[in-house]
């Protein structure tokens, strides 16, 4: 499976029984519809924060859409993977993204609305399903930090918006917010100061993500120079 919502994995000290391997050939075969959409699934995410409000029917409907064959594609995985509690105790932050839309139909969304949880969660959700796609589909270690790293700036800018909109000293844009959830997340650059408790949290989040960052970027690149100081010293032993 290319996402967190659905991957699927087996014990590497057992034999794969035939249903393992037809978990595994189904993951393959999705891989890249599922992450066309989800990287729809999360733009239709942030336009519906900016979206005129003649807008959010249709674009309610289409994401309703989208949900309901996340919901169907981790249906099939946790009947083709066998063990089902296994497979939900692994995979309960999927579950509960998958849950949260089936909010709207409640009456208690609008609670949630006004303090902004249902929003927020909507945006990690996305965000979630989008670095799962990225860890399922990109093998080299540099390829998904840097794809992580988008979905991380993308997802924050996006988070930051929503906890501070309408707040006095908040950030007036959507731009703006991807803009300071850039600096925070690539360099650990606070270009402005939230307003909110919430909004401080995630800037101490982005910043520790950017030492993160920058820690296995000079990891990878320490463990690219000395495989190459190894490859030179064998080739001048071989050599001599």
């Amino acid at each position: 499976m290319s996402d967190a919502v659905a991957t699927f994995d087996p014990d590497p000290e057992e034999e794969p029984s035939a249903r393992e391997r037809l978990a595994t050939l189904l993951e393959r075969r999705l891989d890249i519809p599922m992450a066309v959409l989800a990287a729809v699934w999360a733009g239709l995410v942030a336009y519906e924060l900016i979206a005129p409000r003649e807008a959010m029917g249709a674009l309610g409907i289409a994401s309703n859409v989208i949900w309901g064959i996340f919901a169907l594609e981790f249906a099939a995985k946790l009947i083709v993977a066998g063990r089902p509690v296994r497979f939900l105790r692994r995979h309960w932050p999927s579950v509960l993204f998958l849950l949260l839309p089936a909010l709207r139909m409640l009456r208690v969304v609008r609670a949630l609305r006004a303090v902004r949880v249902l929003p927020a969660a909507r945006v990690v959700g996305s965000s979630y399903r989008a670095v799962g796609t990225a860890r399922g589909l990109l093998a080299g270690r540099l390829q998904f930090l840097v794809a992580a790293t988008g979905v991380v700036v993308f997802g924050g800018g996006q988070l930051l918006y929503v906890l501070e909109r309408g707040r006095e000293g908040a950030l007036a844009t959507l731009g703006d917010a991807w803009w300071w959830s850039a600096n925070l997340a690539i360099a650990s650059n606070l270009v402005h100061e939230p307003v909110t408790l919430a909004g401080r949290l995630l800037s101490l989040v982005l910043s520790a993500y950017a030492i993160v960052v920058f820690a296995s970027l000079a990891a990878s690149l320490g463990a690219f120079f000395v495989e190459s100081r190894q490859e030179r010293a064998a080739e001048e032993d071989a050599g001599g």
